[in-house]
């Protein structure tokens, strides 16, 4: 997986989230985890069983080298509401594999947290027209918040 900054491949960025996912899946299977499947839709990415329990999860992957100190959350894209306003999902995975870190969070946890900090919006961010929308945490300020894995 890999990134230069300034630049935006669709194709390219939705095989590096599938990548990051079939890492999850692996990671997750190790914690005694079972994967349930894959959903391609704006609901959710991955479907996990835990004793007994299903559980979802939105996946994010981010490639950039080294630590910028922030993440990223999508909100929008292209007048309609996307990423952590979309998903359904029980938990938010944002994956860093460039720092060997996972961060784990509720999404109710996650969209609380963001009302409360109302952080810098991106505007435009993604692919050209699309209008992608995208909310910028200070990671130091929002880390105790999350679950962290080191890898």
């Amino acid at each position: 997986m890999e990134y230069n900054k300034g630049q935006y491949n669709f194709k390219k960025d939705i095989l590096t989230g599938e990548q990051g996912q079939e890492f999850i899946i692996k990671f997750m299977e190790g914690k005694g985890f079972k994967y349930l499947g894959s959903n391609d839709t704006i609901s959710h990415d991955l479907e996990m069983s835990y004793k007994g329990r299903r559980v979802t999860y939105e996946v994010k992957t981010d490639v950039y080298p080294r630590d910028t100190g922030n993440m990223v959350i999508e909100f929008e894209c292209r007048g309609k509401s996307s990423g952590i306003n979309a998903t359904s999902a029980d938990y938010f995975t944002y994956f860093f594999p460039a720092l060997g870190e996972i961060w784990n969070i509720e999404c109710g946890r996650l969209r609380k947290l963001i009302g409360e900090l109302k952080p810098h919006v991106f505007l435009n961010a993604g692919d050209s027209g699309s209008g992608t929308k995208l909310y910028r945490l200070k990671k130091e300020e929002v880390k105790d918040y999350f679950k962290v894995h080191k890898l």
